[in-house]
């Protein structure tokens, strides 16, 4: 599996989320309250980030992307934070990056990642 580049910044804060997708199902009932139950044991989470990258480092994204994992079609590893904080996930574009041109020859870089197997602390209760 491909891992992300080295040479490239982890996401930016601002435009960074975690947004796990639903393991239950909903059933609106014709009476009463609707009923819901678990689907699935794992579920992926979405992640929008955002990059700021230089002329160079758009040039390494661009050949990763296309060359290391398929377009965008293939897993890869790179860190993101979640609640552990900064946890080496597999994750994958859901849609192929979007980059808008800032002052001088620097790139803003957005994408929606999706993440499997987000690492989540065991419940202790209380």
């Amino acid at each position: 599996m491909a891992s992300w580049p080295t040479s490239l910044p982890s996401p930016t804060v601002e435009g960074y989320g975690i947004q796990p997708q639903a393991a239950f199902i909903r059933t609106d009932m014709d009476q009463g309250p609707a009923r819901q139950r678990r689907r699935f044991t794992t579920a992926p989470t979405h992640c929008p980030v955002r990059w700021l990258l230089t002329e160079a480092q758009l040039a390494t994204l661009e050949s990763w992307f296309d060359g290391s994992i398929s377009a965008g079609a293939a897993w890869f590893t790179v860190k993101l934070r979640n609640g552990q904080g900064q946890q080496t996930v597999d994750a994958r574009f859901i849609e192929p990056w979007k980059a808008s041109l800032l002052s001088g020859r620097n790139y803003e870089v957005t994408a929606m990642l999706e993440v499997r197997n987000r690492p989540v602390a065991a419940w202790t209760g209380g």
